[in-house]
């Protein structure tokens, strides 16, 4: 079996990754995950003003068996 993990800085864009890969025989494994991979305080003198905060959203997906047997064979 083969396994990946998707990532993206959007929910969205993790959305239309999983989407593309599950239209090649790729299945999802367990949840989601978000990660913060970013976070800052901004400050104006001692006023905080914001943060930033960027978030990386991943997804490990699996090739069913049928499918590497499929694509092995397509190769030779």
């Amino acid at each position: 079996m083969k396994h990946i993990i998707l990532t993206a800085s959007s929910a969205q864009r993790l959305n239309e990754k999983i989407e593309n890969h599950l239209n090649e025989g790729w299945k999802p494994i367990g949840s989601h995950k978000i990660v913060e991979v970013h976070h800052q305080l901004r400050y104006a003198g001692m006023q905080h003003k914001d943060t930033i905060i960027e978030r990386e959203y991943s997804q490990t997906m699996q090739l069913e068996e049928n499918f590497v047997s499929l694509l092995d064979e397509i190769k030779n």
